[in-house]
């Protein structure tokens, strides 16, 4: 188990966790199989966060720390192996109540699927991944991933990283995740002011000679 880990087996927010800690190295240890598979935007320390915002906000909002941590953790399978993640729970014996609400965290972090969450838990596992999109963290984690992964042109990254800035906190859950996000976000306007000014050098006035045309006339530009 990651030393990341075993700190956050003590007191997070307003909450104490009590799990075992056998069944949670083995539930880390499934996850991880996830993680280590993805791309660097994606990978461990994408879990170490989304644990320790979920860990945060269960504290604050009053939900069982436990659902929110192995939520949290085994969110990247994503809702399409959410049938895997609750057989590997049955396999190590999670209790009915807690793997039912675990597999629904997973089950409901998409944004076209929250919408199904029906447990303030999956409505925090949900907030700790997205709140991950916003500000300027979020700006250069959603380049990276949708320019190194994707395949998308430094523009195309840019804008779609713009649109979740747009989308994602009109879905946040919990009161907690909206205060992050408000702070996360309330520089990203200027910010993406100035990318949209660079990007079109717009600041140049009109009277400047776009690198298109000179490229088209055969000279060089700079």
């Amino acid at each position: 188990m990651g030393m990341w880990l075993v700190g956050l087996l003590s007191v997070q927010g307003d909450c104490t966790l009590t799990i075992d800690k056998t069944l949670l190295s083995r539930v880390t240890e499934f996850a991880m199989r996830k993680y280590d598979g993805m791309d660097s935007t994606h990978g461990r320390e994408h879990a170490e966060k989304t644990v320790r915002l979920a860990l945060y906000i269960a504290g604050h909002e009053g939900a069982d720390p436990v659902v929110c941590q192995l939520g949290a953790l085994l969110h990247q399978y994503h809702p399409e192996n959410a049938g895997l993640v609750d057989e590997f729970l049955r396999s190590i014996g999670l209790d009915p109540r807690r793997r039912e609400e675990v597999v629904h965290c997973v089950q409901c972090v998409e944004l076209d699927t929250i919408h199904l969450a029906r447990t303030l838990e999956a409505r925090v596992v949900f907030d700790a991944d997205k709140l991950q999109t916003l500000g300027p963290f979020g700006l250069v984690r959603e380049v990276a991933y949708r320019t190194t992964s994707l395949g998308a042109d430094l523009r195309e990254a840019v804008r779609a990283a713009m649109r979740l800035h747009q989308q994602v906190p009109k879905l946040l859950q919990t009161g907690t995740a909206r205060r992050l996000a408000s702070a996360a976000s309330s520089i990203m306007e200027g910010v993406f002011q100035m990318i949209d000014e660079w990007d079109r050098l717009s600041f140049l006035g009109s009277g400047e000679v776009g690198l298109d045309s000179q490229l088209g006339a055969g000279r060089s530009p700079l």
